[in-house]
């Protein structure tokens, strides 16, 4: 008796096992916030990021100072230091004109900047990347939920076509013609279930940084939000927001520094210099010390000049690669709001209109075969519109959805609460 409700008990648990396997399914949250957390590109923009402001105190320090020893009037002969009879010990220190480590410490400042953009930029990039790749896992398992439906629904009109024609009222081919396109709809489903889904869980799992083949889940039904700002404000959004814009601008600040630094070379670095020194006369060791300060002459004035117009150059060239920049982002944001709100507008008709329609000819085609008046091509024809329809509208969705996460990269910022 106990074997017995241990046997049912572990049946049941089992039971629970699969029934939770097979109704669990993906949602587009949890994969995003795993792509963002696990994502190599991500990480490896963030660690870039890190570097960057690592970098910025080093630069705001003075260089190492050089601890020096020398051993003079070593007598003619002698090979020991130690028969020096004069030795100095000196540490000194280059200390850089006022200024020049402060335009050193913002240009490493603005490349942490510049980092950071691209860190956030890499994000929405990836947030994109994952959503699209979302729903063309999405549209594969509909595809097949589809090409399923219409089997059933083409098994069932390969009975009516087998019983009209048993009783004389139908022709062979007819039922010929629906063993055909039921074998061509077995034909789908093979390239659907062992070419496209295996290569979007692929493509999905390569993002999310898991192996190929590792079990995803069936994708959870998704709705686009509807964008409730009009192209002005995009617009705004996306030159105030989008994060590749603004690490361009933060070149255009690091070049400009770079420039003033450039035209400071002209001014010399001060040295100072700490020695003591112990000399043996006849009669006892004498111990000085001194303090010698020091200027760079920067005579080659010709030299810094040219590294004058170099980094003027570089300024200049990064204020028209933000312009264009500038002119690209508002050129992205016009192209990917016209792609939504093309694609709304027929998601829109196709839920409306196309797919009602397409239904109600299916319907009413069925019943009028089954009455005989009309032949079984037509019938064939009907139930054909209504699946390259669904097939079609699913595809429009996926793209519908996959423009408005593009839209929200081109701006660099979420659309919606």
């Amino acid at each position: 008796m106990r074997t017995f409700v241990r046997i049912i008990t572990t049946g049941f648990i089992l039971a629970s096992w699969v029934f939770v396997d097979a109704a669990s399914g993906l949602s587009l949250d949890v994969v995003v916030k795993e792509t963002l957390e696990n994502n190599p590109e991500i990480l490896a923009a963030e660690n870039k990021w890190e570097a960057a402001k690592a970098k910025v105190p080093q630069v705001r320090w003075w260089d190492d100072p050089q601890l020096g020893v020398s051993f003079e009037k070593i007598p003619q002969g002698s090979y020991s230091l130690g028969a020096a009879k004069m030795r100095m010990l000196s540490i000194s220190q280059i200390i850089p004109f006022p200024g020049k480590l402060t335009l050193k410490g913002r240009m490493a400042q603005s490349e942490v900047m510049i980092a950071k953009e691209e860190y956030e930029a890499k994000k929405q990039e990836l947030t994109a990347r994952v959503k699209s790749a979302y729903y063309r896992l999405f549209l594969v398992y509909k595809s097949i939920e589809i090409e399923k439906e219409q089997r059933d629904l083409l098994r069932k009109f390969s009975k009516i076509a087998e019983t009209k024609y048993a009783v004389g009222q139908a022709a062979q081919h007819d039922v010929l013609k629906a063993q055909v396109e039921l074998s061509l709809l077995a034909d789908d489903l093979i390239t659907l279930q062992q070419e496209d889904l295996p290569t979007a869980e692929a493509k999905l799992n390569d993002i999310l940084n898991r192996p190929p083949h590792s079990p995803l889940g069936v994708p959870e039904e998704f709705t686009v939000p509807k964008l409730e700002k009009n192209r002005k404000e995009i617009e705004e959004f996306a030159l105030k927001y989008r994060q590749t814009l603004k690490a361009i601008g933060y070149g255009v600040e690091k070049s400009m520094a770079a420039y003033k630094l450039a035209k400071m070379e002209y001014l010399p670095d001060f040295g100072i210099k700490f020695m003591r020194t112990e000399m043996e006369t006849a009669m006892n060791t004498e111990t000085t010390g001194g303090v010698m300060l020091s200027i760079n002459i920067p005579l080659w004035f010709w030299k810094k000049g040219y590294g004058v117009s170099e980094k003027r150059a570089q300024k200049r060239s990064a204020e028209a690669s933000y312009q264009a920049m500038r002119n690209m982002v508002l050129f992205e944001v016009q192209n990917a709001l016209a792609k939504f709100n093309t694609t709304e507008r027929r998601v829109n008709l196709f839920q409306t209109s196309i797919i009602p329609q397409a239904e109600q000819t299916l319907k009413a085609a069925t019943v009028a075969y089954e009455t005989g008046k009309v032949d079984f091509l037509t019938l064939m024809n009907s139930e054909r519109m209504l699946r390259d329809t669904k097939l079609k509208y699913y595809k429009i969705l996926m793209d519908h959805a996959t423009n408005f996460a593009n839209l929200e990269r081109v701006v660099g910022v979420r659309l919606t609460k």
